[in-house]
């Protein structure tokens, strides 16, 4: 398949160990609440960043951000089940 479905709303786990300090890392869980996409000239959507609602975060307030959003950079993880 090779694609993820993004639904604003869903549940999220982060996956990678992105801000220890401030606790986003590998196995938090959020909920997705925006998504930032190019689109291609085949009018095909492509996730570059999100941001997810994460009550585990204990970093500082990103600008323009309510508390306890944090934005999630595009990164790519091989999942197994």
């Amino acid at each position: 398949l090779g694609k993820l479905p993004l639904v604003i709303g869903m549940p999220v786990m982060i996956s990678r160990n992105f801000d220890v300090d401030a606790g986003i890392v590998n196995g938090c869980i959020g909920t997705l609440k925006q998504i930032r996409y190019t689109i291609d000239n085949s009018g095909r959507h492509h996730a570059v960043s999100c941001v997810i609602d994460a009550p585990f975060y204990t970093g500082g307030n990103l600008l323009h951000l309510p508390d306890n959003h944090v934005a999630i950079l595009k990164d790519s993880a091989d999942v197994t089940f």
